[in-house]
C-alpha cells in the first residue's frame, strides 16, 4: 500500500512539475537583420506589424542559415527576458529547396 501511495505522490508530483515548464514562443517573419558571428537574428513579427524581436541562436537548431529578406518562423524561450531560440526554420530556403515548411 505504501509503494501505490508513493507511486501515486510522483506521478502527481512530476505532472505538477511539467504543467510549470513554460511552452515555447513562436514567431514568424521577415529577417531583417542576422550577424553570424554573434548569433543575434532580428525578425519583423508579422502578426504584429512594426515590431521587430531580437532573438539569441547560440544553442538553437538551425536549418537554413537565415539571411535578410529570408521568411523563417522561431521557437524560442525568454528566460530573464531574453529571447533565446531553440529551433529556427527558414521558410524562404525551404520553399526554394521544394521541402515543405508544414
Amino acid at each position: 500500500m505504501k509503494a501505490v501511495r508513493l507511486s501515486l505522490c510522483l506521478v502527481f508530483g512530476l505532472c505538477f512539475l511539467v504543467s510549470c515548464v513554460e511552452s515555447p514562443k513562436v514567431v514568424q517573419g521577415k529577417v531583417q537583420s542576422y550577424q553570424a558571428d554573434s548569433k543575434i537574428l532580428v525578425v519583423a513579427d508579422e502578426k504584429a506589424p512594426g515590431t521587430e524581436l531580437t532573438i539569441s541562436l547560440a544553442s538553437a537548431e538551425v536549418g537554413a542559415e537565415p539571411a535578410p529578406g529570408d521568411l523563417v518562423r522561431v521557437s524560442f524561450r525568454e528566460p530573464a527576458g531574453q529571447a533565446v531560440a531553440i529551433r529556427v526554420m527558414n521558410l524562404t530556403k525551404q520553399k526554394d529547396s521544394g521541402q515543405s515548411g508544414h
